[in-house]
């Protein structure tokens, strides 16, 4: 398959001076959460797993029973913010549910990853690169980030929006943002680019900037 890119929500360089300064680390980490599970129809066939999240050092370890087999995936934690069980999602609108794992909290921004069935073991979502899709989520004043998705002929459409602000010094009920909105669509797990649509000096209820995660549940 011909995959044009993986989405990169981050990639302004406004966006990643603030972002850093939101997730730096703490001297020292917090106990061990306790398990949490959610529920979710992994492959499309109607019956519902488990899905259990626990942490283990600084990986977290995800895993379920599907159709009697046991599956696990050990991704990346934040220890110190706790545990957050994954939040279930249908990036592409097959009935098949993928999982969006919280990876890192800072204090304006989440970091997540996603997961998929592939029909034998959870895996990461991945892009034309084959790295693993790193999505965020909040980005306080300084920027605006998030996720999307929009019913599409025979699916869905997975959209993100990576943008900083114009002018932070200005009214907050007046401040604009310049980034861009990026469309992909998702199969077999990997995610690939339809379209990318800059956009300069829009203010956060512009349909170019909504976002809002309950859109892909």
């Amino acid at each position: 398959m011909n995959r044009t890119g993986i989405i990169r929500t981050a990639t302004l360089t406004g966006i990643a001076a603030a972002l850093g300064l939101a997730v730096a680390a703490p001297a020292t980490a917090a106990p061990l959460a306790d398990p949490v599970t959610t529920v979710a129809d992994l492959d499309g066939d109607g019956e519902i797993e488990t899905v259990n999240a626990q942490l283990v050092g600084d990986d977290q370890v995800i895993s379920a029973t599907v159709n009697g087999t046991f599956t696990s995936i050990h991704v990346g934690a934040d220890s110190y913010a706790g545990l957050t069980a994954p939040r279930v999602t249908d990036l592409n609108g097959d009935g098949r549910a993928e999982l969006i794992v919280t990876q890192s909290v800072g204090a304006n921004t989440t970091f997540f990853t996603a997961l998929h069935f592939d029909g034998r073991n959870l895996s990461q979502v991945v892009g034309a690169d084959d790295k693993p899709l790193s999505v965020s989520e909040g980005g306080g004043i300084a920027a605006h980030l998030g996720y999307h998705c929009t019913p599409a002929e025979g699916g869905r459409t997975f959209e993100t929006v990576a943008a900083e602000v114009d002018d932070i010094a200005g009214p907050v009920d007046q401040m604009t943002y310049s980034g861009s909105r990026t469309v992909s669509t998702l199969r077999d797990g990997a995610l690939t680019t339809q379209s990318t649509l800059p956009f300069t000096g829009l203010k956060v209820t512009d349909p170019l900037l909504v976002t809002d995660p309950a859109t892909c549940s």
